[in-house]
């Protein structure tokens, strides 16, 4: 670490300047023309902008062309802009409001000879639409929107998901987990990858009530923004100002706030409470000096478990909240294992899981004097949050609560995520040509889990009902598989800097990035061990085979062996005491020159050029067992290397054209390249998964609920599941273009369409290399129209189990195009009327969705033909179209009362899931993963029974037959193989809304003591009638769809054909793909609120 910052310190003082690769642009500019009225340049005219509410003053004088530029200006306002000039009259503007990132224009022509003084009041610079420095598709979200607008879950994501490209967390089609989320320019994405954001899932990192101004950039040419293939979520704290202003509030929701009907299903009301209590102050310490702002604010939740256990077997579960998992059975294996093991699931009856945050803001801005200004920011967060155990590895329809199945408390568990974070920007005017933005910040990341009930085996248990495939969950008892010593400690440091420079019609930035970050992560799973039966039954006869031999003496030599379906733990290979961690770090510089010239009054052309340059300083274990070892493609690997240092390069271009030159006629776009970061997490698993760590326990053993087993005594080598990074792995990089046109019309409607186009060059998938190429000997294709791989050996080398490679592709791509028309109505009989709707529709393909951050997840779950190619499919982020409707109003009346209204509407597909089957096709040692191939005719599959069906084969494939034709993907793709995510969810219509209701004192100096009460209800269709807003998904889970399930395995017996068979669902026929969401999403839901405001 020491050697660490002594090199950093000796870079930032070679360079300079530095910047961080996650720091975004946190302020605002404003630039123009100062005139004379003969159109001449006037050079050395002093302007002179306020702002009004701190008293902030920036100067600078114009060009010898005439030109000015102010830079790293507060965003609001609003702002006073005075331009004077000698033997001219002075020109002053006022009521500026300034956006994120934004550079207003303003093009002054000074007037001789007189004696008034003009007044000009800019209204259309608040819409920063129409601006010369827009080109690619972005969305700002402004305070007044978010005050106008319904947050159900007081995120950033309700207002995010305002951007019309958007669709949940992804924006254009690209994967959430390569956006870059930055407040005040600290990250605030979790950078390692194992969730969208920092903060507890159900939580907030930061108060809404702390937000200025949200930016989501989709496609910025600037290159000062980076870090990004997805979207740049870019947000602004508020600052104090010369004026007191305060605010205390509470928002809560109830379950008596919650509907209860969704058709003809009436659900019991959930057993939860949420509640958010804050208090925020901001003004003077020193008078157009010196400011503070501070927000406090605690989250207190429980969230409700919908399912709930019947009470025996032969209660029904049709229209209601059971499950099919039964309280006599749960409660006969929860005495079981407490008489034979010592050991006390926890019930099996949650209703609520509970949540907690406390989180502060504090800001202070200095104004230095009129060239520099200083803002210091800190942001502390202590949450947690409780969970059900994971989907992941589960057996069909997860672990639960849901219909099927219902788990104990002991394999819930909690999430803490704590952070301290402090950044520090100076602005600096230089000179009337010069300025610089510097910026340093240190985040302190910790992450851990914990749980009740001690540490114990992971035991999931089937429902008995399949034979040849995999049974449905029924319920789940012991540690998560994945929680046993789950931590992580990150440590960013990030250091910016940008230097504007003006020289004549050219605006040039010149800057240098960098970042390091350190990562300590505790990972292992099933390190407590994890076992899956079929049955309860089968449970039981494994663990008394073991209570049996230990009640015989417990001779090694006789030592029963497992009869469960599945079982994997892993232990301490290290040879060192403890529980051992990953370690990685990496230094990341950048460098970057733009400039953004002027050609014209008209046309302007931003040019750009940037170079990311990752740097792993880590020192990871050599694995001496892989020496010579040789993996698919000739492929040697060395555990101990990480990727080489390579210089990414990325050129931008943008430009915008007033077209008629008064700024009602707007064509821009661009092209470029952008790099990101991966996941950090897909980094570490090379560090955590390299066989010196952990290894997998040889032998299974039955049943006897140790929950650590120690190393093998045998001499036997370490043999694990692998995870190594291809040396020639570059970081994501994409390719962005766009063209838009904006027009401005009618007295302030403004209409766009924009199109985007987005390509792969360095896109990140997984790949398993311990399996054989396709042209070795023991890989054939199965027989049939179904004619895919087959491995008939699924490893190439026994040193290792998996050993799965982290790679580049280039394939996958995505298309957007938004229709678009808004107003914000200023003045007149609508004054206080926001409309804003637009149409999006297009496509995105992609390689992997990368859902998972442990290697093999990433891999096992992609579904594919060829597990090891890279298969084009649909991108779990594409969206077919979506409609976004947003309208608000707001009026004061009476003196001392205003109400406001705010609306979403959306129509929108709510997620995409691919068609598997139920079982190992391919023999890749991974069931689930293999995409169904749809038959045309009894002839294109072989239907083999499972035992006690009595149905006849012409039978199974009838009801196989009606299902199919009423599935409307599966009867178009009818003799094909399915794509990944190639289904679509039906569309969902949904209404949000937002009402709110002041009561205000005004007082005599002209500020305001305000009451708020505020309503924002969600699914607002299913308020009014009980049919409407209710969701539909699939009826057997929502990502890996498995209609058709494998009864006999491919071979020579059976001419390397697969046996299959048409299911029953829970004793049922399956005859409908969807059915209705029993869910809170599918019912109304409210949350009120109260506020107190002074200014």
């Amino acid at each position: 670490m020491k050697t660490f910052l002594r090199s950093f310190a000796l870079i930032v003082a070679l360079l300079g300047i530095s910047v961080s690769l996650s720091a975004q642009v946190t302020t605002a500019s404003i630039g123009g023309t100062v005139t004379d009225g003969k159109n001449e340049p006037l050079a050395g005219a002093t302007v002179k902008a306020t702002h009004v509410p701190s008293g902030t003053v920036y100067y600078v004088s114009s060009q010898v062309n005439g030109k000015f530029n102010i830079s790293g200006m507060r965003i609001g306002g609003p702002y006073t802009i005075e331009i004077t000039f000698v033997g001219f009259n002075p020109e002053r503007i006022t009521n500026v409001s300034l956006a994120l990132g934004e550079e207003a224009t303003f093009n002054v022509v000074m007037k001789e000879d007189s004696a008034t003084l003009d007044d000009v009041v800019i209204v259309g610079e608040r819409n920063p639409i129409i601006s010369s420095n827009r080109t690619g598709a972005q969305e700002i979200i402004t305070r007044d929107k978010m005050d106008r607008m319904p947050t159900i879950n007081r995120s950033l994501t309700d207002f995010t998901k305002l951007t019309p490209m958007s669709s949940g967390n992804n924006f254009a089609g690209t994967s959430y987990r390569f956006n870059n989320v930055t407040v005040d320019g600290a990250s605030f994405n979790n950078s390692f990858g194992l969730s969208s954001s920092l903060g507890a899932s159900g939580t907030e990192p930061i108060s809404l009530e702390a937000i200025e101004q949200i930016q989501v950039m989709i496609a910025p040419y600037d290159v000062r923004n980076g870090s990004f293939t997805g979207a740049g979520i870019n947000s602004v704290t508020k600052s104090g100002t010369n004026e007191w202003k305060g605010s205390a509030y509470w928002y809560m929701k109830s379950p008596s706030l919650e509907g209860t009907r969704q058709k003809d299903v009436k659900v019991p009301r959930g057993d939860f409470e949420e509640n958010h209590y804050g208090v925020s102050i901001g003004g003077p310490i020193i008078k157009n000096k010196l400011f503070f702002f501070l927000n406090g604010e605690m989250d207190r939740l429980s969230n409700p478990v919908n399912y709930r256990p019947r009470p025996d077997k032969n209660t029904p579960t049709e229209g209601t909240n059971y499950s099919i998992a039964d309280e006599k059975t749960l409660g006969e294996l929860a005495a079981f294992l407490q008489e034979n093991f010592n050991y006390n699931p926890g019930t099996y009856n949650v209703s609520n899981t509970p949540t907690q945050a406390d989180r502060i803001t504090a800001r202070l801005d200095w104004n230095i004097n009129s060239k520099n200004t200083l803002s210091v920011k800190y942001f502390y967060l202590k949450s947690f949050n409780t969970n059900r155990p994971s989907t992941s590895g589960a057996m069909p329809n997860g672990r639960g609560a849901n219909k099927y199945a219902i788990p104990f408390s002991s394999s819930y568990y909690r999430t803490n995520n704590n952070f301290n974070i402090i950044m520090a920007d100076l602005n600096t005017t230089i000179n009337d040509r010069m300025s610089n933005t510097l910026k340093v910040g240190f985040s302190a990341l910790r992450d851990y889990r914990d749980m009740d009930g001690g540490f114990f085996p992971e035991v999931n248990i089937g429902d008995g009902s399949s034979t040849g495939g995999k049974s449905t969950a029924f319920t789940t008892f012991g540690t998560e598989a994945n929680s046993y010593n789950n931590m992580l400690n990150s440590d960013i440091y990030q250091i910016q800097d940008n230097f504007t420079w003006i020289v004549g019609d050219h605006q040039l930035t010149f800057g240098t990035q960098s970042d390091y970050r350190s990562f300590k992560n505790g990972f292992a799973n099933s390190f407590a061990g994890q076992w899956k039966y079929d049955s309860i039954e089968q449970f039981y006869e494994d663990a008394r085979a073991h209570l049996d031999w230990v009640a015989a003496g417990s001779n090694p030599a006789t030592r029963p062996t497992s009869n469960a379906s599945y079982y994997k733990q892993v232990y301490n290979a290290s040879g060192k005491e403890g529980f051992p961690f990953a370690e990685t770090s990496v230094l990341t510089l950048g460098f970057y020159v733009q400039d953004k010239w002027t050609i014209t009054p008209k046309f302007n052309l931003t040019l750009g050029l940037r170079a990311d340059i990752p740097i792993f300083t880590s020192s990871l274990e050599h694995n001496p067992i892989f020496d010579g070892v040789v993996f698919a493609g000739g492929r040697t690997i060395d555990t101990a290397k990480l990727p080489s240092t390579k210089v990414l390069i990325s050129p931008r271009v943008g430009f915008n054209w007033d077209v008629l030159g008064n700024r009602t006629l707007q064509v821009r776009g661009g092209t470029g390249i952008f790099t990101g970061t991966p996941p950090y997490v897909w980094i570490s698993n090379q560090a955590g998964n390299n066989g010196m760590l952990f290894a997998n326990v040889p032998t299974k053993y039955a049943f006897s609920g140790e929950a650590v087993m120690p190393a093998p005594t045998d001499g036997r080598p370490a043999k694990a599941s692998i995870a190594i990074t291809d040396p020639d792995f570059k970081y994501p990089q994409l390719w962005k273009s766009n063209i838009a046109v904006d027009y401005k019309f009618g007295n302030g409607w403004i209409a766009t369409a924009e199109v985007l186009y987005n390509k792969d060059i360095n896109a990140i998938y997984h790949v398993d290399i311990n399996h054989p190429n396709l042209d070795r000997s023991w890989v054939r294709e199965l027989n049939g129209p179904d004619n895919r791989p087959y491995f008939l050996n699924n490893k190439l080398n026994s040193e290792a189990y998996d050993v799965i490679m982290m790679t580049n592709t280039s394939k996958g791509y995505s298309i957007y195009t938004t229709l678009q028309l808004q107003k914000d109505f200023i003045d007149g009989p609508l004054k206080g009327l926001y409309v804003n709707g637009s149409y999006t529709f297009g496509t995105s393909k992609s390689v992997t969705d990368g859902s998972s951050s442990v290697a093999s997840s990433a891999y096992k779950y992609r579904p594919a033909v060829n597990p090891d190619a890279d298969e084009l499919g649909y991108s779990a982020g594409s969206f077919p179209d979506r409609i976004l409707l947003q309208v608000a109003y707001r009026k004061e009346y009476a003196k001392c009362m205003a109400s406001s209204i705010g609306v979403v509407y959306q129509r929108y597909m709510p997620f995409r899931y691919s068609y598997t089957y139920n079982g190992d096709v391919n023999n890749d040692s991974y069931a689930f993963n293999d995409l169904v191939y749809v038959p045309k005719s009894m002839d294109d599959i072989r239907i083999v029974k499972k035992a006690g069906d009595l149905r006849t084969n012409e039978q199974i494939w009838a009801e196989l037959q009606r299902f199919i034709l009423q599935d409307p993907y599966l009867k178009k793709h009818r003799g094909e193989y399915t794509e990944r995510n190639g289904a679509k969810a039906p569309y969902v219509n949904q209404v949000d809304l937002n009402f709110t209701q002041d009561f205000f004192v005004q007082m005599k100096n002209g500020k305001r003591n305000t009451i708020r009460f505020s309503f924002d209800i969600q699914n607002f269709l299913n308020l009014l009638n009980k049919d409407w807003g209710v969701q539909q998904t699939t009826v057997l889970g929502n990502q890996q769809y498995q209609f058709l399930e494998m009864t006999e395995k491919p071979s020579a017996a059976n001419n390397w054909t697969p046996g299959f068979t048409f299911p029953l669902n829970n004793g049922e026929r399956l005859s409908s793909t969807f059915e209705d969401y029993i869910s809170s999403s599918s019912r109304w839901s409210m949350q009120f609120g109260v506020k107190y405001m002074f200014n």
